[in-house]
């Protein structure tokens, strides 16, 4: 049965806040289907019993699941982090492929801002003398952020989630976090929670060839009925924004499945098999093989579109 897709939200607290696993396939985090006449089955299950027309044509020899979306509640900043690329990771033996990703900032942090990269001429011999003499902050860029704005985080590119800020993230299915700074925090049994700075040094991008910058929310017009926008596009997911405000018809892509992630307002997605109703802050997996769908907005509302690399963007029809 090929239908928008719902699970069951996979919740995690942490020392700084929550995250929630929206789009989940790996074995300890394995999402359940909690809409439709598959409720109840693992996505792990739904995926076996037909991958081409789930997954899609172009990745039924893809060895896992590409993709992993979360919504993260900071209530306090996060650990400055990096992540390795997927060559990083295998030389280190790593279980998990690297790790890129993108925020949908849907609540701005308490400052307004997030730290992406590093200030301009830092070299990886002053940030090591600075983990050394406790003087990492000096070196971290902020980076101004307000609701709607998207960041793009590659691999290599040294970042943090800081206090008050709620964000939307779509990511390779990794877990492997590099951990170079924790503002001395120490965990849930009292001891200082684990660095991983030689690692960290090691991937960090020092040559800038990674653009700190964000994709402003007044880059997407709002003054039409619907505008579909390319967001990101690189070699592991393809990120598209939809401002909706009228129903959108669209069939899916044969080749590759999509995710819908709701950031404002909420939709109802239309099927031949099933109505999946789509509220702020939950994601909808859409099988390739699915055929033609209608979104339709309840008011405004707006949507991210995740796709595995570089898929074609949905057919549209006018209704």
């Amino acid at each position: 049965m090929l239908y928008p897709l719902m699970f069951r939200p996979i919740t995690k607290q942490m020392i700084w806040g929550s995250e929630s696993w929206d789009i989940s396939c790996r074995p300890n985090e394995m999402g359940i289907i909690e809409n439709g006449p598959c409720a109840g089955e693992t996505f792990e299950a739904y995926i076996a019993r037909n991958p081409e027309a789930v997954l899609g044509t172009h990745l039924t020899a893809c060895e896992k699941f590409p993709l992993l979306v979360k919504l993260i509640d900071a209530r306090e900043s996060l650990s400055v982090q990096v992540h390795p690329d997927d060559a990083y990771a295998r030389a280190k033996g790593e279980a998990d492929s690297g790790k890129s990703e993108m925020w949908y900032v849907i609540k701005p942090p308490d400052e307004g801002h997030l730290i992406i990269g590093l200030k301009p001429g830092t070299t990886r011999e002053m940030l090591t003398a600075a983990y050394q003499n406790g003087t990492v902050e000096q070196y971290l860029n902020r980076l101004p952020v307000q609701a709607g704005d998207i960041v793009n985080i590659p691999a290599g590119l040294i970042h943090a989630l800081t206090a008050g800020v709620v964000v939307a993230e779509v990511q390779q299915n990794s877990d492997i976090t590099y951990r170079l700074y924790d503002y001395n925090r120490v965990g849930v049994d009292g001891k200082p929670r684990q660095l991983h700075v030689e690692d960290a040094l090691a991937v960090i991008d020092f040559d800038e060839r990674i653009h700190k910058k964000v994709v402003e929310a007044s880059a997407t017009p709002k003054n039409g009925s619907e505008t579909i926008m390319p967001i990101i596009s690189c070699e592991h997911f393809t990120i598209h924004k939809y401002t909706l405000s009228e129903p959108l018809s669209e069939s899916s892509d044969p080749e590759a499945f999509c995710i819908f992630t709701c950031v404002e307002g909420s939709v109802t997605i239309e099927s031949k098999c099933a109505i999946t109703e789509l509220s702020a802050g939950r994601s909808a997996f859409m099988p390739a093989a699915m055929g033609n769908y209608i979104i339709r907005p309840h008011g405004h509302a707006t949507l991210l579109r995740s796709s595995p690399a570089s898929p074609i963007c949905p057919h549209v029809h006018n209704i």
